[in-house]
């Protein structure tokens, strides 16, 4: 027995017909018969008596109805809570703190607001403490930045920025800043490590053969800029976070050929994570965020 079987049952008892019920279900009147002719044998009774120009059910048919109409009300039951449980689910949604600064915000707005049930669940940490907790299936999903290469992830380039060396203006007054080696000698306020910035700061420092000390270290970034605007400093900070202040002329950039830096932000998830509907979403909306922050 079979959900589609008590569907094509109901169907002929409801129409009286074989083939008004085929019509009905956008089905021949010989898979009708079949259905019917198989329910019945599985229930070793006859469901209908069939005559040339009628189909009567019999009194047994008549009773195994009425407990095929309350199961199949309770299996459409079944599927409708089925798809709102869905909906009213929890997404453990994980970021790194720049790409919170900056993208989370409007993209969980939108979320919330194709699905209003669904309970979200943020956690902001560095980018090391979030790919720990995917691993750990404590995450669902991510939104990261910096290098990351990890067999068992998926990883999406989402967008990218620039990172900017700045500074106060008066800071520069007192330190000639002409060359890499100088800029790793000068008090630097640096993101902790494990952070995006950090990781992508010190891994260049690195290739020139600089291993800078940090004067200040902090995982917030707002902290760090306005440590360099009260002069404490050279921070190392997204391009679009000192951009008002470089022009209000607050700060100032440390400008050297050699010096490119660059973070790539990316949404991941573990592989072979089931998808599911409000994660497509999710994944949908960020694909439509701005390629350059």
């Amino acid at each position: 027995m079979d959900i589609r079987r008590f569907r094509i049952f109901q169907a002929v008892a409801q129409e009286k017909s074989f083939t008004k019920a085929a019509q009905k279900l956008y089905m021949t009147q010989p898979a009708v018969s079949k259905a019917i002719h198989e329910l019945e044998e599985e229930l070793q009774f006859p469901l209908f008596e069939r005559f040339p120009k009628k189909t009567i059910m019999t009194p047994v048919g008549e009773q195994f109805l009425q407990q095929v109409q309350q199961l199949l009300q309770l299996y459409d039951s079944m599927k409708q809570d089925a798809a709102s449980l869905q909906e009213a689910s929890i997404l453990q949604i994980g970021s790194s703190i720049t790409i919170a600064n900056e993208l989370l915000c409007p993209l969980m707005k939108q979320l919330q607001q194709a699905y209003p049930k669904l309970q979200i669940r943020v956690t902001v940490a560095s980018t090391s403490a979030i790919l720990e907790q995917l691993q750990q299936h404590a995450i669902d999903i991510a939104f990261l930045e910096g290098v990351i290469q990890q067999d068992s992830l998926i990883v999406q380039p989402l967008s990218f920025y620039q990172l900017k060396a700045v500074c106060s203006p008066d800071f520069l007054v007192h330190h000639m800043v002409d060359k890499l080696n100088t800029l790793a000698e000068l008090p630097l306020l640096l993101r902790e490590k494990g952070s995006a910035i950090r990781e992508t700061f010190d891994s260049f420092m690195l290739l020139h053969d600089l291993c800078p000390q940090a004067a200040w270290t902090s995982t917030n970034s707002t902290v760090l800029m306005k440590g360099a605007q009260e002069g404490f400093g050279i921070a190392i900070l997204p391009e679009r976070m000192v951009r008002k202040k470089l022009k209000q002329g607050e700060l100032c950039e440390i400008q050297l050929p050699q010096l490119k830096l660059m973070n790539v932000n990316h949404i991941v998830y573990k592989k072979h994570k089931h998808l599911n509907a409000p994660m497509r979403e999710l994944l949908k909306l960020a694909e439509k965020q701005e390629a350059y922050m």
